[in-house]
């Protein structure tokens, strides 16, 4: 008798022998034992998880003459005839290649004629998302009032492709992927009635391989057998699958985590010219870093993880020198680069690039969404009116990136005020006074006084506590604060740019509200600019406000300027 592959000698019999489709079971059990039969069912989901083995035990099922638990026995004349093939009450159909209308129509005549031995005529159409539009509608009217005793039973890939028409008188039922612990122990019980001796880390080679497909997995094993005899290893199941030596990746990982550039390059030489798929290697490279995010994350991996003792402890050193965060970054970069390898023209080189950027940890920076970039800036703004601009200009945006930790030594409150000083002219050093908090410096003007400066800090900082940092940085860099005694604060700019700038903003209530707090008296907030009569407005000499505002100006543009720059955008100033 000629050779049976596997996955057909080891196709399964009954519903308990399924493997990890409980819920299709069960429903499909219970349909058997009570008689209620549907006339039409939809298998739906991917390749190898067992639709067209079920549909075969379920259409030997509902036939047989001694059902066991509502499994088929396999073992009465109509089971027998059916699994033999020499029963035409039970058809297999491929739509990948009968689907046309008159292949349907040649189905619809067969409907017409009663079942010779069987109880159920059972038509099971294999990829029937291959039908094309006439036969879909061929076979909607017989779909859903077929004959008495007519069984339908679709399988397919792709339901999507299914007209709704068709869905609609169907009973669907979704088959999941099976899990790698579900064919590692298929593969086991397989091996062990082969008289087998296999390495565990093997099957969970060829388990990983295929991709959650029982189908896959067999037919890998069967060709790895065919290479190894009756000895399984992991040596010999990668050789046979085509993969790379299993050191030759780890090394590889290890590389990339140190950073070594060179032995990278190294390597990518010798994995091309052995002809290897470098898609394939990005998924083995994937599994070694989810493996080590595995062990970061988890105390006993056991049962997630199936590696040699010698792999590992390799794992646990590679967990050492890295962390989850820069491992996931590393997952997304890889994904990325095994898509652009798709369509790429020059592979080698595009490889080589991808895993050098691997080595130097250069993300790309729309990693950075948005709103951190802006809380980032909102950061450096709020840090400005802290503790004044020569700090914020030390103070770098933080991207969300991985870097080293440094300490940052943060100055006490006199060392910032002593840092935000500035030498006044000498001019101004003979008539100035220190402004103490019970007093205030009059002007030549009746009733016009400069703000307290204690006061105005707290107006500034509550100004930025209502989420407005960055007006607080504009207000306090470009304008000086003066009480008129009519319960007005005037806020005296510069020039009457930056006074637009700040009119344009709308927050005349924030800043009256911020003022009234920080003085404690109902204020009003009024703008001028150092030209402007302060009774209106004529009382602030250009002593008091010009060259200290334009200093400060001058320094918040170049501020702006910066961090325009870094953050990818550009302001001009005229």
């Amino acid at each position: 008798m000629a050779y049976m592959a596997l996955y057909r000698k080891w196709r399964p019999m009954t519903f308990e022998e399924v493997v990890e489709q409980s819920p299709v079971v069960t429903v499909l059990r219970n349909a058997v034992m009570s008689g209620r039969i549907a006339h039409a069912y939809l298998f739906c989901g991917t390749r190898g998880t067992g639709k067209t083995t079920m549909a075969k035990i379920f259409a030997r099922a509902v036939n047989c003459l001694n059902p066991q638990n509502g499994s088929p026995c396999n073992e009465c004349d109509v089971c027998r005839n059916i699994l033999n093939q020499q029963i035409l009450d039970v058809s297999e159909i491929d739509a990948a290649s009968n689907n046309g209308v008159d292949n349907i129509r040649a189905i619809i005549e067969e409907t017409a004629y009663a079942a010779s031995i069987a109880k159920f005529k059972v038509f099971i159409i294999d990829e029937v998302h291959m039908l094309s539009t006439g036969a879909f509608n061929a076979l909607l009217k017989t779909l859903e009032e077929p004959p008495e005793n007519v069984i339908f039973i679709l399988a397919t890939t792709e339901p999507n492709k299914l007209p709704v028409t068709i869905l609609s008188r169907c009973q669907r039922y979704d088959f999941k992927r099976i899990s790698q612990e579900g064919i590692i122990g298929r593969l086991e019980k397989i091996c062990k009635e082969q008289e087998l001796s296999y390495e565990l880390p093997a099957l969970a080679f060829l388990a990983q391989k295929s991709d959650g497909a029982m189908r896959d997995a067999i037919s890998l094993l069967d060709q790895t057998l065919a290479s190894c005899s009756d000895n399984l290893t992991l040596s010999a199941a990668r050789a046979a699958t085509g993969s790379i030596d299993k050191e030759f990746v780890e090394k590889f990982a290890q590389n990339i985590i140190h950073s070594d550039g060179a032995e990278i390059l190294r390597q990518v030489s010798v994995l091309f010219s052995e002809g290897r798929d470098p898609s394939d290697f990005i998924a083995e490279l994937m599994q070694i870093f989810r493996n080590v995010l595995v062990i970061l994350t988890i105390k006993n991996p056991e049962g997630m993880i199936y590696e040699t003792p010698s792999s590992m402890n390799l794992l646990k050193e590679i967990a050492n020198d890295t962390n989850k965060e820069e491992l996931t970054l590393m997952v997304k970069e890889l994904s990325k680069l095994d898509s652009s390898l798709k369509w790429a023209l020059q592979r080698k080189i595009l490889f080589e690039a991808g895993m050098l950027a691997l080595c130097d940890r250069k993300w790309d920076e729309s990693e950075a969404s948005v709103s951190q970039r802006i809380s980032a800036l909102e950061q450096r703004l709020s840090d400005l009116v802290r503790t004044g601009i020569r700090t914020a200009e030390r103070h770098s945006v933080s991207q969300p990136q991985i870097v080293e930790e440094r300490s940052v030594e943060i100055p006490t409150e006199k060392q910032v005020e002593k840092q935000v000083e500035k030498p006044l002219p000498k001019k101004q050093e003979t008539q100035a006074e220190p402004i103490k908090k019970e007093t205030v410096k009059k002007n030549p003007v009746a009733g016009i006084t400069e703000s307290d400066e204690l006061d105005w800090k707290d107006f500034l900082s509550n100004v930025s506590g209502k989420g407005q940092a960055s007006l607080a940085a504009l207000i306090k860099i470009n304008s000086r604060g003066v009480l008129d005694g009519k319960g007005n604060l005037i806020l005296v700019f510069a020039n009457s740019i930056v006074k637009d700038m700040i009119v344009k903003k709308d927050a005349t209530d924030i800043l009256s509200e911020s003022a009234t707090t920080a003085y404690g008296m109902s204020l009003r907030v009024v703008y001028a600019t150092k030209n402007d009569d302060l009774n209106g407005f004529a009382a602030v000499s250009d002593e008091q406000t010009q060259k200290p505002v334009a200093d400060s100006f001058d320094s918040a543009v170049d501020l702006l300027k910066e961090i325009s720059q870094q953050d990818g955008f550009e302001i001009e100033f005229n």
